[in-house]
């Protein structure tokens, strides 16, 4: 089990001599590179015989390793058939995860077409908030009410892209509808529900799920989208984000959290994903969830406790590899085998530049 893994701080101060059984490849940009290529994990990895190389995306992917088991944040046609080249090649290596599924949620406005099919969604526990797609800016600028397709505003206006680039990120909360004209289409509308300010973060990883809080975006009262002297629209970045008033949120059972996580990881076919969940109250106080959001591959070393979870779960995937063991050296500074033997070789990482660039997934 995960809880059998321990890590020092100390040990990442230190070099050792390892001798590693299994070769991990990660593949992603370097700006993700510590999504959980973290010193901590490292470190942990290589005591239990688990080297973690990075992958080199200008090279033919075919031509590298060996690998025991590949782990991937990139996509693109180059880089799918880069990964099916390498499948056909070596079709008993683990690749977390499919390419396939990872596409289908890099649309925001698919990406939540699996939570109706939940049995947990299909009880009424779990639901999504209504949501339209606009390709056509001249529909926001024309009839308002027909774009909008009967949503109850305010509204959140969300690019349809999840690529990882700064666009991608440009979320609004649309407080009326003078608000809709001006933006870049296409776009996703989706209903604000109010939920206290509190979003909670399901981290999961494999059959494992750890849910966090984090401040989110204040409720909105009936006044506010009345007032005509008020913005009509407002980016989130220049909307405070307020803790929670009455201090610590109550946090959802953690049987219902890993429920869900569970039906969601399955649907989906992902191994690798977390997900923004709300909770909003009825007039009488029942709880209802709201899934908003779901990344493939986040950014992990956000995850308390990361380091022994994505372990056990590699080494679940390389149990059943053949055994081929060879003693390197280690530094404890905790940025990849690859990456670490590239800088003190003061050589950065290079990664496709023309345009057969893979794209980075968004954290």
């Amino acid at each position: 089990m995960a809880e059998h893994y321990s890590s020092s701080p100390a040990a990442a101060d230190q070099t050792h001599a390892y001798t590693y059984t299994y070769t991990i490849g990660y593949a992603m940009l370097p700006n993700k590179h510590d999504t959980f290529v973290q010193p901590s994990f490292v470190d942990l990895a290589a005591r239990h015989g688990v080297r973690l190389a990075a992958v080199d995306a200008s090279r033919p992917l075919a031509e590298q390793g060996p690998f025991d088991l590949l782990v991937h944040k990139l996509y693109g046609a180059p880089w799918r058939a880069q990964l099916e080249a390498f499948s056909a090649l070596h079709p008993g290596v683990p690749v977390v995860d499919p390419s396939a599924a990872i596409e289908r949620i890099l649309d925001r406005f698919t990406m939540l077409d699996a939570v109706a099919g939940l049995a947990v969604s299909r009880e009424g526990a779990v639901a999504t908030p209504k949501q339209i797609i606009v390709s056509d800016a001249a529909a926001l600028a024309g009839d308002v009410d027909a774009a909008v397709a009967g949503l109850r505003f305010p509204l959140i206006a969300k690019p349809v892209e999840v690529d990882g680039s700064a666009a991608s990120h440009d979320l609004c909360l649309v407080y009326r509808r003078e608000g809709l004209r001006g933006l870049h289409t296409p776009v996703v509308l989706q209903e604000f529900v109010n939920h206290g300010g509190v979003l909670f973060k399901v981290y999961v990883v494999g059959d494992h799920a750890t849910c966090v809080t984090r401040s989110s975006l204040p409720d909105v009262a009936e006044e506010r989208l009345r007032d005509p002297a008020a913005d009509a629209a407002a980016p989130f970045a220049n909307i405070s984000l307020l803790p929670p008033a009455g201090g610590a949120a109550e946090m959802p059972p953690q049987e219902f959290v890993s429920r869900v996580a569970g039906e969601l990881r399955r649907a989906l076919g992902l191994h690798l994903i977390n997900f923004d969940l709300i909770r909003a109250r009825d007039a009488d106080g029942n709880a209802k969830y709201f899934i908003l959001d779901i990344n493939y591959c986040p950014g992990y070393s956000k995850m308390p406790g990361f380091e022994p979870v994505l372990l056990e779960f590699f080494l679940e995937k390389l149990r059943g590899r053949p055994v081929r063991e060879q003693p390197c050296p280690v530094a404890g500074s905790g940025s990849g085998l690859g990456a670490a033997e590239a800088s003190k070789a003061g050589i950065e990482p290079s990664f496709i530049t023309s345009g057969a660039q893979p794209k980075q997934i968004q954290a």
